[in-house]
């Protein structure tokens, strides 16, 4: 079935999804729009990335991008990246409730697993809408902050000169 987890990675995903292939989309973003810690993204984004559904961009003006064509997934795929093992209980008892307990458990998750790699993730990505926190790759000069006046430090250039600066300083 699919868990907590599973379900904020479809989340994360599709707004990964939803923004432009020139696009990038930070962690701190995806926390502030699905109202989630910036660590508990970090994991996610992480198990997208070791699984490939992702790619990640550092440095400013970095984020993530979708790695694999949107037509080419499935439901399934991305639910698969957040929840690798079935949360059915082993047959450990061996008594008859529990066996057949055991058995429609089984049958439920295949037939989830059957209807979600049937349907297309890009169904789930509404056309012709961007994640409004998205950031662009190229024009990067527009991003930064103004830097700072450079102050000059007032110092005496050697120990000969100190009497002198500490005349100036006195007076």
């Amino acid at each position: 079935m699919i868990n907590k987890r599973a379900s904020l990675g479809l989340h994360v995903i599709t707004h990964i999804a939803r923004t432009p292939s020139h696009r990038t989309i930070t962690a701190d973003a995806l926390a502030s729009l699905t109202d989630v810690s910036l660590s508990y993204i970090e994991g996610i984004l992480k198990d997208a990335r070791e699984q490939g559904l992702i790619r990640a961009t550092r440095g400013p003006g970095g984020g993530y991008q979708l790695s694999v064509p949107l037509n080419e997934l499935s439901v399934w795929d991305v639910v698969l990246c957040f929840n690798p093992a079935n949360e059915v209980l082993k047959n450990s008892h061996s008594s008859n409730e529990s066996s057949c307990t055991y058995l429609i458990a089984q049958q439920a998750c295949q037939l989830e697993k059957e209807f979600l790699q049937a349907y297309p993730f890009a169904e789930l990505v509404p056309k012709n809408s961007e994640s409004p926190a998205s950031k662009p790759t190229k024009s990067l000069a527009m991003n930064f902050k103004p830097l700072p006046q450079r102050v000059r430090p007032v110092a005496p250039n050697s120990i000969f000169d100190l009497s002198n600066f500490l005349n100036l300083q006195a007076a």
